[in-house]
């Protein structure tokens, strides 16, 4: 039976679309998410507040529930915990709160298409993990992995069938006029679905550069092929 799956590629195409417009709603400081929702003068939300729809907290962790296309569902939850600070000036207790999680519906089918994982400090957070479901099936297609606030690793399954199947690394380097640029420095892949990688690819300066296989199937490349850029 012929599949009517779109295409790996037409499908991103979409994701990429849909999550443009949720991000731009929903990413960014906690002190601009939480104007998502806010009434206009000519909206019917008059006597809404600015805070998120939803709030919720367990007095160790925070939750906030934000509609971002305005039909009464949460759309982006946040997960926050809670830590203590110094006392206040009259010895009150004082809890900061530090992003962990954010979680984005992105088509608003009320189901998670974007995991973010945040680490470090409260007004300090920097994302390390990012997790992709591409085709809105509930599974994982691309894993984003940083180093201090930077991406070092892409995890991909090209393929939809939930293994992972492509490998990309970068690297922080400099350009050709010195400025600092994250570039792609080696893309491994597994073409046959087997489970092991048997294609690794080399980039010099974000440009294709050699390509090793493995054809006696021991996991390491033992062919190489140069690639001339210079057509």
């Amino acid at each position: 039976m012929t599949s009517l799956r779109p295409h790996p590629a037409r499908r991103s195409g979409q994701f990429a679309v849909a999550a443009g417009l949720a991000l731009a709603a929903a990413c960014g400081g906690s002190k601009e998410q939480t104007k998502v929702g806010q009434a206009t003068e000519d909206s019917p939300r008059a006597a809404v507040n600015n805070d998120p729809i939803q709030s919720e907290n367990t007095g160790s962790a925070i939750i906030e529930r934000i509609d971002v296309n305005n039909d009464q569902k949460p759309d982006v939850f946040k997960h926050y915990s809670l830590v203590d600070d110094a006392p206040d000036a009259k010895g009150n207790k004082v809890q900061k709160k530090v992003l962990i999680r954010k979680e984005i519906d992105v088509n608003f089918d009320q189901k998670i298409d974007i995991v973010e994982y945040y680490k470090g400090a409260s007004g300090k957070e920097i994302k390390e993990r990012e997790e992709f479901d591409l085709d809105f099936d509930g599974r994982v297609d691309e894993i984003r992995k940083y180093e201090d606030g930077t991406l070092k690793e892409v995890n991909l399954d090209l393929g939809f069938d939930g293994r992972m199947d492509t490998w990309m690394f970068y690297q922080m380097t400099q350009n050709e006029e010195g400025k600092p640029v994250n570039r792609l420095i080696e893309r491994r892949r597994d073409t046959n679905a087997d489970g092991a990688i048997d294609v690794w690819e080399y980039y010099v300066k974000g440009q294709l550069h050699k390509i090793g296989t493995d054809s006696n199937g021991d996991g390491t490349p033992d062919q190489f092929t140069r690639v001339d850029a210079k057509k």
